[in-house]
């Protein structure tokens, strides 16, 4: 299974960067008809903050998203990923909160972790990183 980072939701909503957005809402759509895709209660919270902050959505906008993003993702309750996602901070010299998502991910057995945030390639925790909007 695929974990989608938060920057793959900011994307759908931000009409910003069309090129990025259709790029983000084929990887929902191509997601959606293969085995689906994760994302944790983190990203949830990310996407919220981001969308309420920097792409200035309104607030019943962001709750239609959420219940968009749910309805059509697995939303896994990181559950024990701390100290986990120390480690792997400390291993790989990330931000905390990133490493946090690849223990979740990790968690649940994700084989890849598609964000723009980390290395295109890179293999952490055992999980590909893709980057789907590298030029």
């Amino acid at each position: 299974m695929k974990f989608f980072d938060t920057n793959i939701l900011v994307y759908v909503a931000d009409i910003r960067d069309p090129q990025k957005q259709r790029i983000a809402e084929d990887l929902v759509t191509t997601a959606l008809g293969t085995d689906g895709f994760l994302i944790s209660e983190q990203v949830l919270n990310e996407f919220s903050s981001i969308a309420l902050s920097k792409l200035k959505i309104s607030k019943d906008a962001i709750k239609e998203y959420l219940k968009f993003f749910r309805g059509i993702a697995t939303v896994t309750f990181p559950d024990h990923v701390a100290e986990r996602g120390l480690d792997i901070a400390e291993r790989y010299q990330m931000q905390f909160y990133d490493s946090l998502l690849l223990a979740t991910a990790e968690a649940n057995g994700c084989s890849e972790f598609i964000s723009e945030d980390l290395n295109d390639g890179q293999i952490y925790c055992g999980m590909k990183i893709v980057n789907p909007f590298k030029a």
